[in-house]
């Protein structure tokens, strides 16, 4: 399209809007004016139905106070103690949650975290520059369309899937489960139920359910992302109690040990009584 044809297009939609268009004020002032106050009105709204649901004050000054469907007036307070608290995020960031449980590898945390989220957000905001032609109608406007439709989608989807990550639990009574929960720093990258871990950096070891040899190798030398714990201090009797207790217990439920507990047998719990009293568990006693 040339300069002339572009400022005949420009005229004529000019005097189409000139001719049937509505002005600024009062019409768009109206509308905003409404919009807004409708807004304010479900903000206050809500905030008056999630008042009328608070229950009594406890007289425990620790203790929270229940609230409606809304959501309790305030939860009981933090101990900074706890070992067993599974630390979820608000609901608006369970797209990030679920795009770090997506890329597990420790070197794409960046990427996951902020690269793609503000991707998307400037391809956003770039688009009404990018995209300049003056149609209006959707049925000529297919990138647009499938751009604007494509993104929130995706989001309210990995939203979606955050929400549904599974909880971690308690940490069992096993040997090596404390020092594999508590004293090393397993569970922030690997999930296993016995542990009451839910780290998505490694491999979910409920799901993997590795023999004792494969445990012991990995745990010993490292690999990929993970290091090697016998390079950080490690004795044998420590590097074969958490092996044994992985191989023994990954993929179990309850007292019912995993499918490669045999694998460890000859080595699991005796060597986490003789790696000592963090990894002993039970069997200390």
């Amino acid at each position: 399209m040339t300069a002339r044809e572009r400022r005949e297009a420009y005229q004529r939609e000019h005097d189409f809007q000139t001719r049937t268009g509505k002005p600024f004020f009062p019409y768009a002032i109206f509308h905003d004016t409404v919009t807004s106050l409708v807004t304010v009105g479900l903000i206050m709204g809500l905030a008056i139905l999630w008042h009328e649901g608070f229950g009594p004050v406890n007289d425990d000054g620790q203790a929270g106070r229940a609230g409606g469907f809304l959501g309790p007036a305030y939860e009981n307070q933090a101990d900074p103690g706890t070992e067993s608290y599974d630390p979820r995020p608000e609901w608006y960031f369970f797209f990030l949650f679920q795009l770090l449980r997506i890329f597990k590898n420790p070197h794409m945390l960046l990427f996951a975290t902020i690269i793609i989220p503000t991707l998307l957000m400037v391809l956003l905001l770039a688009w009404p520059f990018i995209d300049r032609r003056p149609e209006r109608r959707v049925s000529r406007r297919p990138a647009a369309m499938v751009l604007g439709i494509a993104i929130p989608i995706v989001l309210l989807f990995l939203t979606w899937q955050g929400s549904k990550a599974p909880s971690i639990g308690a940490v069992s009574a096993h040997p090596g489960a404390s020092a594999f929960a508590n004293s090393l720093p397993c569970g922030t990258c690997h999930t296993l139920a016995d542990a009451g871990t839910g780290g998505q950096v490694g491999p979910n070891l409920d799901n993997v359910k590795p023999d004792f040899a494969t445990a012991l190798e990995f745990i010993t030398n490292g690999k990929g992302g993970m290091p090697s714990f016998k390079q950080q201090g490690l004795t044998d009797d420590q590097l074969k109690c958490i092996a044994g207790y992985v191989a023994t217990w990954a993929g179990g439920s309850g007292e019912t040990k995993g499918p490669n507990a045999a694998t460890a047998a000859d080595a699991y719990p005796a060597s986490c009584t003789a790696a000592g009293a963090d990894y002993a568990g039970a069997a200390a006693g």
